[in-house]
């Protein structure tokens, strides 16, 4: 790297007088600076830090054998047996693409079955159904986004269900005790095959319309066990541990109005200032859109491709 002439310092930054003493610099050093900073960022691998360019690490432990897993993955044995004893799937690490297709392609080597499924692929956002019914051959929905979708059985990818944890934290420097938590809910996301992004149910705030057992959740369960006989179905998610963040507002019914009235202006009591702050509902929305986003993308590289016609 070139020096400063006046203070010998390394020339630091592309520019016509030394970072460090101010003396003038010539113009063969200045270039060669330039020269040397390019190259560097050249070399720097920028990818895990772009969601664009990151790779999701999934393991697949259908198969997996203890001594293989503690082996490949540095485990102790109780802890691979475990891993092995659960199976499925599982999001192992997130790291830049090129360095986890190598990981992954090592531990393919090492007996371990993994893939890499991009991280843009697990953050589509989902299309939220309002209403629906059921059809002869699927189910007839109303979305927020696209008005009326008709799906059939045979254009969806996978089912993918989960149980939303909900709940209330408040910015007071000194808190209640609060008995009461806000119930929790369920959540429906229907991958097709055509369409990378999900239709999201919400039995919470979703209409049915007639129903003989007179809840909403009761029918889409209905719904997802006809479904089952055709499509596959995961629920992995109810072995995550919750990670709760802001809940989103919903277009209406009862977390909407669980919202709408803890935002109402607080009552002050006799002899008590009311405090202006508000409660935070909290969920695992985010945390579930996700898991499911990226399992999707693993069912996708699982599925035989369609058939061409003759």
């Amino acid at each position: 790297m070139p020096s400063c002439p006046s203070c010998r310092r390394p020339v630091a930054v592309a520019r016509a007088s030394c970072l460090y003493c101010g003396a003038p610099l010539a113009a063969e050093d200045v270039a060669a600076a330039l020269s040397a900073a390019q190259q560097v960022l050249a070399q720097a691998d920028p990818g895990p830090r772009i969601a664009g360019g990151r790779g999701l690490l999934i393991l697949d432990l259908a198969d997996a054998n203890p001594e293989t897993l503690a082996a490949a993955l540095g485990l102790p044995r109780y802890e691979a047996g475990l891993l092995a004893r659960r199976g499925g799937l599982q999001l192992h690490r997130v790291l830049g693409a090129a360095a986890a297709q190598a990981e992954a392609d090592e531990l393919g080597r090492r007996g371990v079955t993994a893939l890499v499924v991009p991280e843009e692929e697990a953050r589509v956002r989902p299309v939220r159904a309002l209403a629906g019914r059921r059809a002869p051959d699927g189910l007839w929905l109303r979305t927020e986004e696209d008005g009326p979708l008709d799906l059939a059985t045979r254009d969806l990818l996978l089912v993918v269900v989960g149980t939303i944890v909900r709940e209330r934290q408040t910015r007071f420097e000194r808190r209640k005790v609060d008995s009461t938590r806000p119930v929790e809910g369920r959540r429906v996301h229907l991958f097709r095959v055509a369409e990378p992004r999900p239709v999201e149910i919400d039995p919470d705030n979703f209409e049915t319309g007639f129903s003989a057992s007179g809840s909403a959740r009761l029918e889409i369960e209905g719904w997802i066990a006809t479904l089952d006989r055709h499509v596959p179905r995961d629920e992995g998610f109810r072995r995550l541990p919750p990670a709760l963040a802001p809940a989103e507002p919903d277009p209406e019914g009862p977390v909407a109005a669980l919202l709408a009235e803890r935002r109402a202006p607080p009552r002050a009591s006799a002899g008590r200032r009311a405090s202006a702050e508000e409660p935070v509902l909290l969920d695992n929305v985010a945390q579930f859109r996700f898991y499911s986003g990226w399992r999707a993308a693993v069912e996708r590289r699982r599925a035989p491709a369609p058939r061409s016609a003759p």
